[in-house]
């Protein structure tokens, strides 16, 4: 990428530079058995592992946030000759088109302004839905979620857009999360719709297969809340409290068009931990759960229930900094990957809410730093064996990452297994894809970002022995760091 700064950056800055502002573009390529290290497991024959992302954050002669880097959505097929096909494209928002015709940045974001003078950024436009965070099959198409509004609908083999997915109207015009939760056990997919002002109120809808609306639940919550995922139950669905108080002076700036919300708003630390249990039938009642510690959390892993208990694992910052995510420094200055050292990590904690509770107990799983948590996707709302995760080897840190751990949750005296990559290659949010002949089996894949090399490699692991290493990595043209990907076991 073009140099931003006269100040020469370590080896790892170049690193994480290069990895963040690649742009590829859209691709079509396909790797033989003889450029793959190892062999592909033939469990994984005829599926696909599915990754979203910002794939444009250096528009024009600026950086975007990452968080409004344009949606690029990657398919890694595994097909039955040993080979792997990629096939990438870019989520066709009007965002994206009005910005590729023009070549810069033309519409305001959560972190970033456009282009010109800061007037301009008082005048209202479309909101900047760039599709980039999570990526989920639903039938016969993939959704690219993002926070501020619905979901893209793509072609689920061509990759195609087709356009945004407000499910015939249910959430049109509505904030939706773009973390969606699959009931595996029912088939329905769990949308949760949010507006935050002085309280926050929450719609939560799930569907059937057929799209049909089979239940919804609306709840306020009082104060203003940061909320990106929520876990899910077989009775509620949890989210983290994450107060957030408004900064005066960044919020007049932001309002006459000189600053972004992400610098407006910030975690209200002076309050206590907790977590809202929200049932998951209307007219139940909404449980307040205060946490022993102050707690920020981002994402969850799993819930489930055992005799009337409620048991969450959750990644749990103590305190919270934003704007400055993935090291993000300003549209004219190179992302800085030292800046998350300067904050505690956010550490993977088991909490247990006592059936009929106001209070939760808390227990950390691992030393770590870790993020991203997945596990078995036949396992949502379920107790489930592992948890895997991105972390990274010196304890007293997490992102970027350059580790992936799994952790026993049935027996926690069992040593962790860690896997580290290479100095100076980052690591990505590893994916479980079950082995549809072994219940409880399965692999892990993720994806290595080389910016040195200039290369990244899809990694794939048997899970159950993820300290052995790969089984197979296949080398290929840098791609832009990733959020969330998914699994797609459905035949291509």
């Amino acid at each position: 990428m073009a140099r931003l700064s006269k100040t020469p950056l370590s080896p790892r800055s170049r690193s994480w530079n290069t990895a963040m502002a690649a742009f590829p573009g859209d691709l079509d390529l396909t790797f033989a058995p003889d450029q793959i290290e190892g062999k592909i497991p033939a469990s994984l024959y005829q599926t696909r592992l599915l990754s979203n992302g910002p794939g444009w954050t250096k528009i024009g002669k600026r950086l975007a946030h990452p968080f409004d880097g344009h949606g690029y959505v990657r398919s890694f097929s595994f097909l039955p000759d040993g080979s792997c096909q990629l096939k990438a494209r870019f989520v066709r928002t009007p965002v994206y088109l009005n910005e590729a015709r023009a070549g810069r940045i033309m519409h305001r974001g959560l972190g970033t302004n456009r282009e010109g003078h800061f007037w301009d950024n008082m005048r209202s436009g479309i909101p900047r839905n760039v599709a980039n965070t999570t990526i989920t099959r639903w039938g016969d198409q993939l959704l690219a979620g993002w926070e501020g509004g619905a979901p893209y609908a793509l072609d689920a083999e061509s990759l195609e857009t087709i356009g945004e997915k407000d499910f015939n109207g249910l959430i049109a015009g509505q904030s939706t999360l773009a973390h969606m939760k699959h009931d595996a056990a029912q088939q329905r997919l769990v949308l949760c719709s949010h507006k935050s002002r002085k309280e926050t109120l929450f719609t939560f809808r799930e569907l059937d297969k057929q799209e049909q609306l089979v239940s919804t639940n609306e709840v306020s919550i009082e104060g203003m809340l940061f909320t990106h995922d929520f876990a899910l139950s077989p009775s509620y669905y949890v989210l983290g409290g994450n107060p957030l108080r408004l900064k005066p002076f960044e919020l007049l700036k932001m309002a006459l068009g000189a600053d972004t919300l992400l610098n407006a708003i910030a975690p209200d630390n002076r309050q206590p931990g907790c977590l809202y249990l929200v049932p998951r039938q209307s007219g139940g009642e909404t449980r307040k759960i205060t946490l022993p510690h102050a707690a920020f959390v981002i994402h969850f892993g799993n819930a489930f229930e055992e005799d009337g208990a409620v048991i969450v694992d959750a990644c749990v910052f103590s305190s919270f900094e934003m704007g400055h995510e993935f090291g993000y420094t300003g549209p004219h200055t190179p992302f800085d990957p030292a800046l998350p050292d300067e904050r505690e990590p956010q550490r993977l904690i088991r909490i247990k809410i006592p059936a009929g509770a106001t209070e939760a107990s808390y227990e950390p799983l691992a030393p770590y730093g870790i993020d991203f948590p997945r596990f078995h996707p036949q396992h949502e709302s379920q107790e489930t064996p592992f948890l895997f995760g991105a972390t990274r080897k010196d304890t007293r840190h997490s992102d970027p990452f350059d580790s992936l751990v799994c952790i026993d949750l049935l027996d926690p005296e069992r040593p962790h297994q860690l896997w580290t990559a290479p100095e100076d290659v980052f690591v990505g949010e590893p994916i479980f894809a079950p082995d549809p002949t072994a219940p409880n089996k399965g692999h892990i894949l993720a994806i290595l970002s080389d910016g040195l090399k200039e290369r990244s490699t899809l990694v794939i692991f048997d899970a159950t022995r993820l300290q052995d290493g790969p089984l197979a990595s296949i080398p290929m043209p840098l791609l832009p760091i990733a959020f969330h990907g998914d699994w797609d076991a459905q035949a291509l």
